[in-house]
């Protein structure tokens, strides 16, 4: 790859039993073996074999242009800017669900300007090595979210910025409804440990209040539906209406926001249905979070 950019290429091995070992040699000397270890602990291990003053963090599921390193290039001399990057995008044959999450988790301004951001997903983040090492790095407790709570300690330390010109491809996302829910609900219960770490800012009361929400009428109006349907007690139908407007309008609102020009409706749709799916899962994970505080407790499956 020829960048005008000086690099190294770090590959730590979560224990693969295909190929990858035999390829990551042809590529890069510096292939590391770490089974069973958190996705921070690979990642904080690929630091410690590094020697770069930037740190660009990608997951093995992910793919980039050979305009990566240039596009991302503009910001390393900034040293205002401590993280930069961008969410990652979905490939060519993708489902719904895949171009539908993405369309709610993207970032940056119409423009194409970069953008002041809380946070970056770390499957396509560069960080500068002295802000990440005051920080301590990855929380090598947390088995998700890593990448969250470390842009929690980053905002002291300067901006953290998304630049949509730093493309990535992410082809292991969740394709199904099913898979997007278990995803979510693993990925909420180590949010909670972030939460419990951290001051807690107003501006993230929402990705509490919501989900608990979520849950909460879900289960309420399940419960009166079936006790209606028994016949122990009749509520009226105008009163199940009113409640589900007054629910669901704020996340159709929110689909409307976050869906695209093109393919508007069915995207709209889509992203609706992905809401309701989202935090009716994180308000999940955090029952599963408070009340084990065990963070293995919600397996997922490796994709």
């Amino acid at each position: 790859m020829s960048t005008g950019v000086e690099y190294e290429i770090v590959v730590i091995d979560n224990g693969s039993e295909d190929e990858t070992l035999e390829v990551a040699k042809k590529h890069t000397s510096q292939v590391y073996i770490a089974p069973d270890a958190t996705v921070a602990e690979l990642r904080n291990l690929g630091v410690q074999k590094s020697t770069g003053d930037i740190l660009a963090f990608m997951d093995s599921d992910c793919t980039v242009g050979l305009d990566w390193f240039v596009n991302a290039g503009i910001h390393f001399s900034d040293n205002a800017t401590v993280c930069f990057g961008s969410p990652p995008g979905f490939p060519d044959r993708s489902t719904w669900v895949q171009r539908c999450w993405f369309q709610i988790r993207r970032k940056g301004s119409a423009n194409g300007e970069p953008l002041s951001v809380e946070w970056l997903e770390s499957m396509n983040m560069f960080v500068r090595r002295d802000a990440f090492e005051r920080v301590g790095g990855f929380d090598e407790s947390m088995t998700t979210c890593e990448d969250y709570d470390l842009c929690t300690r980053l905002q002291d330390q300067g901006s953290i910025l998304c630049d949509n010109r730093i493309v990535a491809t992410h082809h292991g996302e969740a394709a199904t409804v099913q898979r997007f829910f278990c995803k979510e609900r693993w990925r909420g219960v180590s949010n909670v440990h972030s939460l419990r770490k951290h001051r807690f800012p107003l501006s993230e009361l929402p990705s509490v209040v919501l989900p608990l929400v979520q849950v909460g009428l879900t289960l309420s109006l399940s419960a009166a539906l079936l006790v209606n349907l028994l016949g122990a007690i009749e509520i009226p139908l105008l009163w199940f209406l009113a409640v589900v407007l007054v629910w669901q309008t704020p996340l159709a609102l929110l689909a409307s926001r976050k869906s695209g020009a093109s393919h508007y409706l069915a995207q709209a749709s889509g992203i609706y249905v992905l809401l309701n799916v989202y935090f009716l899962a994180r308000g999940l994970s955090l029952f599963t979070g408070a009340a084990w505080g065990d963070y293995a407790q919600v397996q997922i499956a490796r994709e």
